[in-house]
């Protein structure tokens, strides 16, 4: 008999200032029964993201949310989330989904949960045409994703990520030489960075994303190259279970 923790899935949504968008996520995760935690991680935001979450926690007793002090960026702010689960099986999201459905993401938890492969990438497509080429040309930087965390057990270069989450999770499965498949979204598009922010601003955080999955690309390289080829590792602990 399987262990309950290798069948059911953690969703961490890490979430700054997405009071108008993060219930279009909750909605389609609060009617897929294999999730048994849904972590709203709210990453120090300034505007009604709590509320919203906190609202919604009255419709699916399942979500939790983690408030951050201070803004981590997303590298942080997952890791959070991560190390708030429950389960060894976790789905990452972001919190600024159009469209998204139940059947997405038990497509994307899927071959995960049968042992065919470590991890899952989410692919938009057919959505809108600016998110469907970013998703055809840098389909390794999708943030919408399924893996199995004990699989990822070397992940030290994890723990300061901000926009490099992505890329720190795909240097791991290259190095462990992990199996990624990607799974289609049909439909599935999300806000921009450019459409929420105004001003000279929002270009320069694309400027910053770049710099952050540069930094830990050198960095992990560097990791492997001074342990020989073999990344630190760091250990997720999962949370006690009440007593009964």
């Amino acid at each position: 008999m399987l262990d309950v923790n290798q069948v059911l899935a953690t969703a961490v949504i890490p979430a700054y200032n997405e009071a108008h968008h993060i219930e279009r996520v909750l909605a389609p995760l609060s009617r897929v029964p294999q999730l048994k935690q849904i972590i709203v991680v709210d990453d120090g935001s300034t505007d009604d993201t709590a509320v919203v979450v906190d609202a919604y926690r009255a419709k699916d007793e399942r979500v939790r949310l983690l408030r951050l002090e201070r803004n981590r960026g997303k590298g942080g702010a997952v890791m959070a989330g991560i190390q708030a689960s429950t389960t060894d099986v976790v789905v990452l999201l972001d919190a600024d989904l159009i469209n998204l459905r139940a059947a997405h993401v038990s497509a994307l938890m899927g071959p995960v949960q049968q042992h065919r492969c470590a991890m899952t990438l989410g692919i938009f497509r057919n959505g809108r045409q600016r998110t469907n080429v970013s998703h055809r040309y840098f389909y390794f930087l999708s943030g919408q994703r399924c893996l199995r965390w004990s699989a990822f057990r070397h992940t030290a270069a994890l723990r300061d990520a901000r926009w490099g989450i992505e890329m720190g999770l795909n240097l791991v499965a290259r190095q462990q030489k992990l199996p990624v498949q990607q799974v289609p979204w049909e439909g599935v598009t999300h806000m921009m960075r450019l459409e929420k922010m105004s001003g000279p601003r929002k270009y320069w955080t694309y400027a910053e994303m770049w710099a952050d999955i540069v930094k830990i690309s050198v960095s992990y390289s560097l990791k492997l190259w001074a342990a020989n080829g073999r990344s630190p590792k760091w250990v997720r602990q999962f949370a006690r279970r009440p007593s009964s």
